[in-house]
């Protein structure tokens, strides 16, 4: 066997694998055998994943925008109602089908077209992954720490100064990688247990939390006493903008839940349970972090707000004896479980479905997750955290792409293909799939994406770089980009389809008819998908003339 053939072969998944380059085990729909989660694991799963560092500061970004506390928990409380309510909207279709996000993609865009979404999802995996990563490793240096105070001079640093992060922190991220990289081995259908155990320990941590920073405060800080002077017009477009903040930093999850929903033994089992556990555990946290913070401003903080809990558990280790020591080690043992999560299970393994998607033939969603993992590093995440709340705005931003890419995927479900789906099409990359359209791609729903991002992009442009000035209703439009750009986005893909019709039933039949006369047709009936219930389709009878037939 020459070189290249080796490693072809080590590169390669299993034959059993290899259905074609559309295909692989883990992108096909899920066997009713995996077909084993219920209510249960998706209020865990949106316990751990939203019971993070990132939710706790939320309440942060709000206040320094200029909102009271009371302003900023009604910002928190219902931009997680309409969060909650995107997302629901959008799994739906994952239950009922058991597709993944990258493969429902492929019969809004087209075979080819999917490839623009997914790797939109994928490149936020990667940069999400080493924001995150970077969150835990200074959790899992507050744990050494509080073993070994003088950690900082045992690991001295050895790195540039100002790059956010020292070498005794970096020791801490690279363990925290190394904890990922175990859970990454297991696919999402078996966490179950890891789901009952963290949520259970995170919430426990977060309640402990608050009782003892409440129960031994010496007075609450400045946070409780914030007011504002904007105008009437100017807080409504405050609070608008803020609302999208807290959407536009799980749009990403939104996006792709189909990739943990299509895991639901029944449709209900995605619903009344994602709607509750989402907003309440958002919310939750985040409320706790604006109290906490409000909490401890005085005792630790010497009035300024420790908004960072890492840099609040290491005040508490300084001025502390053993006990307190203790406590943190405890609490941020918790926290690196719900650091684990959000960037295993929210952003690894749904990236590494998307990966597998994009190269099927030789990656599994276990492949496309560790190589997500080791991309996470090139950003250089702590870097960019280091340069301030700026980056973290961006990203949340970028729900400006990520909006009208879910508006498409619910217009599209509900409404333009009636909630069905020619399964066996969206593993055929030829002519012959009903979701071929024009060369492989739906320009319809290129030309719908465009047009509702287009509103936004002004806005957008000017958060990124806060030197190039937009009007003021630009400003506004901005304030409303992931409501505006789901609503205009799914509003001209239903147009276009009304405008330039697509019959998916007639293209079906027509297909079906075409390869009885080539021939093709000689195995069983494909399987197809309706509504969640699988049955066979029973191939229209087709007269084929003697000189034709194979």
């Amino acid at each position: 066997m020459s070189f290249a053939k080796k490693i072809q072969k080590i590169i390669e998944l299993e034959e059993a694998e290899q259905t074609d380059p559309w295909s692989n085990e883990d992108i096909r729909p899920v066997p009713e055998e995996r077909q084993t989660w219920r209510p249960l694991q998706y209020i865990e799963l949106w316990f751990l994943v939203n019971m993070n560092l990132s939710t706790y500061t939320t309440g942060a970004s709000l206040l320094a925008s200029g909102l009271t506390l009371a302003q900023a928990i009604i910002v928190i409380v219902f931009g997680n109602l309409l969060a909650s309510g995107f997302a629901v909207l959008n799994s739906v279709s994952g239950a009922a089908s058991h597709l993944g996000y990258p493969i429902v993609s492929r019969s809004v865009w087209g075979m080819y077209g999917s490839y623009f979404p997914i790797l939109n999802r994928i490149l936020l995996s990667v940069v999400w992954y080493g924001v995150q990563a970077v969150f835990g490793g200074k959790m899992f240096y507050i744990c050494l720490r509080s073993i070994w105070m003088d950690i900082d001079t045992r690991i001295p640093n050895t790195l540039p100064e100002g790059i956010g992060i020292t070498s005794a922190q970096f020791v801490g991220y690279f363990v925290f990688n190394v904890i990922c990289c175990g859970l990454i081995w297991f696919k999402p259908g078996q966490l179950a247990p890891y789901f009952h155990i963290g949520s259970v320990l995170v919430s426990i941590a977060f309640i402990c939390l608050l009782g003892w920073a409440c129960g031994t405060t010496s007075g609450y800080g400045d946070v409780w006493k914030q007011q504002t002077s904007m105008s009437s017009s100017e807080l409504a477009w405050k609070i608008l903008s803020g609302m999208m903040a807290v959407i536009g930093s799980i749009s990403a999850g939104i996006l792709n839940q189909n990739d943990y929903t299509r895991f639901a033994k029944k449709i209900s089992h995605v619903t009344w349970s994602q709607a509750i556990s989402f907003n309440l555990s958002s919310s939750v946290v985040a409320i706790i972090g604006i109290v906490v913070t409000a909490a401890t401003q005085q005792r630790y903080g010497d009035g300024t707000a420790l908004w960072d809990l890492t840099g609040l558990f290491a005040a508490i280790q300084d001025q502390g004896g053993p006990r307190a020591r203790a406590a943190t080690f405890f609490l941020g043992v918790a926290f690196i479980i719900s650091q684990c999560s959000i960037n295993v299970v929210g952003n690894v393994l749904a990236g590494g479905l998307d990966v597998a998607s994009v190269f099927p033939r030789w990656i599994n969603l276990r492949r496309g997750a560790y190589i997500l993992a080791a991309l996470s590093v090139l950003p250089n995440p702590w870097q960019q955290i280091a340069s301030g709340s700026t980056f973290i705005s961006v990203l949340s931003a970028y729900a400006v792409f990520i909006g009208p890419m879910t508006g498409l995927l619910c217009v599209h479900y509900w409404i333009i293909q009636k909630r069905r789906f020619h399964v066996p099409d969206l593993y055929q990359g030829s002519k012959r799939s009903v979701y071929w359209y024009n060369y492989g791609i739906n320009w319809r729903t290129c030309v719908a994406w465009v047009c509702a991002v287009l509103p936004s992009m002004p806005g957008f442009v000017s958060s990124v770089n806060s030197n190039l000035k937009v009007g003021l209703g630009a400003s506004h439009l901005f304030s409303l980009s992931y409501v505006l750009g789901f609503v205009l986005a799914a509003l001209f893909s239903w147009i276009l389809h009304v405008v330039f019709p697509y019959d998916y039933q007639e293209v079906t039949e027509l297909e079906t008819q075409a390869m009885v006369i080539e021939g093709v047709t000689s195995d069983p009936p494909p399987i197809e998908e309706y509504n969640g219930n699988t049955k066979e389709v029973n191939s229209t009878s087709v007269e084929v003339p003697e000189e034709k037939r194979v």
